[in-house]
């Protein structure tokens, strides 16, 4: 199952706290997922739990409703003309808030999808009316109008949002708050993993450019030696460099602190500087 079909089945469990929230919730369905033909809307689900949840909310309210369901989903006719579709139409005449939040849940159902949080952030719904579009975005961002925006493209309206904090505050504004909790768990997965990437990184640059300075300085002591110069050498650089043949893995401040007396890294830089230049006077 998809993150997106996971969010709608979560969503088809969530319930209003009024009485007309359910028809806010299918007001949302029929307007991002319907078409209206000749006094009916019509319009079909692949979502097995968005069908159930249509079926037994018209079958609650008394009402038939015909519809056909097989392998590639569920195709419903919806009389415009019942009382059903009345109650539904006049939804935000006696609207609260959480009218308001149970709309935006069934626009998701009807209209909206959700990106696996593992590959992207974002969140869209998309429709044909550019009121509703209005709608829904003032719903999303409360009055604010910050995180939800729209977009036109190929004719319909796209209700969208990017940010992970304000995807997961949407979800659960609409009744998905376990997949918000999910959502910021995969962006703190995300975090610690570059997190730990940047440094693994950043090791294995330390240790090549480490590797590829020991690799000149032991060239360099061993065309000293080659060349019979070694002796004419301070006793300070040959013990070094001595260490350094002896211990070419290791960092220059490892180094520094096996002399006797041991010193830091800037000086062991400096003593092994002064033995490569020696070498370059050869």
């Amino acid at each position: 199952m998809s993150f997106s079909s996971d969010i709608k089945e979560k969503l088809c469990r969530a319930h209003g706290r009024c009485p007309n929230c359910k028809n806010a919730c299918l007001a949302g369905i029929f307007e991002f997922a319907g078409k209206n033909e000749d006094g009916v809307i019509r319009f079909v689900t692949e979502n097995e739990h968005v069908a159930d949840y249509i079926i037994d909310a018209v079958y609650d309210s008394g009402e038939a409703v015909k519809y056909v369901k097989n392998a590639r989903g569920c195709r419903f006719f919806i009389n415009t003309e019942g009382e059903l579709m009345k109650r539904v139409s006049a939804w935000e005449k006696r609207a609260m808030s959480c009218c308001a939040r149970s709309y935006a849940r069934g626009a998701f159902l009807g209209g909206g999808s959700v990106t696996d949080p593992r590959s992207a952030y974002h969140l869209e719904f998309v429709t044909r009316s550019e009121e509703q579009a209005l709608k829904l975005a003032d719903i999303l961002n409360g009055g604010e109008g910050t995180a939800a925006k729209i977009t036109r493209r190929k004719g319909m309206y796209t209700v969208y949002i990017k940010e992970c904090e304000s995807i997961a505050d949407a979800l659960g504004m609409m009744g998905a708050g376990g997949g918000g909790l999910e959502l910021f768990s995969v962006q703190v997965e995300k975090e610690l993993r570059n997190k730990i990437n940047r440094r693994v990184n950043c090791e294995t640059a330390n240790s090549d450019k480490t590797a590829r300075a020991a690799s000149r300085q032991t060239a360099a002591i061993r065309m000293i030696k080659d060349a019979g110069k070694w002796s004419a050498l301070p006793d300070t650089l040959k013990e070094i460099g001595e260490l350094r043949e002896q211990y070419p893995d290791v960092s220059l401040k490892e180094l520094g602190e096996m002399l006797n007396p041991p010193i830091g890294k800037s000086g062991a830089n400096h003593r092994l500087e002064r033995i490569m230049k020696f070498a370059r006077t050869i």
